[in-house]
């Protein structure tokens, strides 16, 4: 366990440690806000506790470390974190595998794996590494301190937003640090709203097929901007340095890395990505759909980062999602599928 736990609120004044960070009712992520903010789960004023906050001495509490931490924390940020989100009755598990309070969902976001104890390290983002992002410059270090690895908050705001800022899973709107990626990623809950990034069919919903991706700009893409911020190569426009591209007519090829925005599927024929191959499958990968309709039967379809790879990982190399396209839908994929390829023939036709 070599994290600095100062990491979790390095970026704030000590004064903010205990102002709210939203105020109940507004849509800053479905919880660590408002009413579900709460201070005692995560910080102890003594560093000493020895009973719960109901006068008979009841209630949940953390035991805090026997050595005190910065910031009143009552432990190193990814112990704090994962002691609710690890096998926990009270919050999804977002570690290996699912005995959180959502058990029998297949979690869209994958799990996460975690250095030297448990899951492999290819298969996503790994918990405590100290590893630099792929694609990019940034690493853990530059955040975090030196010797101290990926933890939760690189990624995620513990605290959300002030003032009703709508932020999806309570992400941080720069991730990294380098300002590239300044990426509010919106989401809408219930009722869709195109002009918002995600859609949550209903809140506190992280199952597979309760979660959609609109396409407010359809140059762009927010939520692969936003994974740009560490992986900053891998975001770009179609025709630009990151991704590359010949325009052929109103649509690009030759691309130098896989586009994450701007290129719709089928949008150019012969040996290149196929609508009716991907309307054909019953299970589809996440894409991106400007009018709300991801089934390929709208031409409007757009593949981005969660197209490929699940957020946190899953058991396979890169988080990749191995999808076939039938069988039960699982968190690597579907069962149907026996290698990585199967991913790409959700969308080509090559070898079909």
């Amino acid at each position: 366990m070599h994290l600095a736990t100062k990491v979790l609120l390095a970026s704030l004044p000590l004064g903010l440690l205990l102002a709210p960070a939203a105020t109940v009712g507004d849509t800053t992520g479905d919880f660590h806000t408002g009413a579900t903010l709460i201070c005692s789960d995560c910080h102890v004023m003594h560093a000493s506790q020895q009973h719960g906050y109901n006068p008979d001495g009841s209630g949940f509490f953390l035991t805090p470390d026997t050595t005190p931490h910065e910031y009143l924390l009552r432990a190193e940020v990814n112990d704090l974190c994962l002691s609710c989100h690890d096998q926990s009755s009270v919050a999804p598990d977002v570690l290996d595998a699912n005995g959180g309070k959502y058990p029998g969902i297949v979690r869209n976001a994958g799990f996460l794996n975690r250095d030297g104890v448990i899951g492999q390290p290819a298969t996503g983002h790994t918990l405590d590494t100290l590893d630099t992002a792929p694609g990019g410059t940034w690493k853990p270090e530059d955040d975090n301190g030196t010797g101290h690895g990926l933890n939760c908050v690189n990624c995620h705001n513990q605290h959300g937003y002030a003032g009703g800022v709508n932020t999806y899973r309570n992400m941080k709107m720069d991730p990294g640090g380098t300002g590239f990626a300044y990426a509010q990623v919106t989401y809408a809950i219930g009722t869709n709203n195109l002009a918002l990034d995600v859609f949550e069919t209903a809140a506190n919903s992280y199952d597979f097929n309760d979660i959609n991706y609109n396409e407010p700009d359809t140059n762009a893409s927010t939520y692969g901007k936003w994974c740009g911020g560490c992986h900053t190569n891998f975001y770009g426009a179609p025709g630009g340095t990151e991704v590359g591209g010949v325009a052929t007519g109103s649509a690009y090829e030759e691309f130098h890395r896989h586009p994450v925005a701007g290129v719709d599927i089928g949008a150019l024929g012969g040996g290149h990505s196929s609508l009716a191959v991907f309307a054909g499958h019953t299970n589809h990968v996440k894409v991106m759909s400007a009018s709300g309709v991801w089934d390929g039967s709208a031409a409007d379809i757009t593949p981005s980062c969660m197209s490929c790879h699940k957020s946190h990982g899953n058991g396979n190399a890169f988080g990749l999602i191995w999808m076939s396209g039938t069988g039960t839908i699982t968190e690597n994929g579907d069962t149907d599928a026996t290698q990585k390829e199967a991913l790409c023939g959700q969308c080509h036709v090559q070898g079909s």
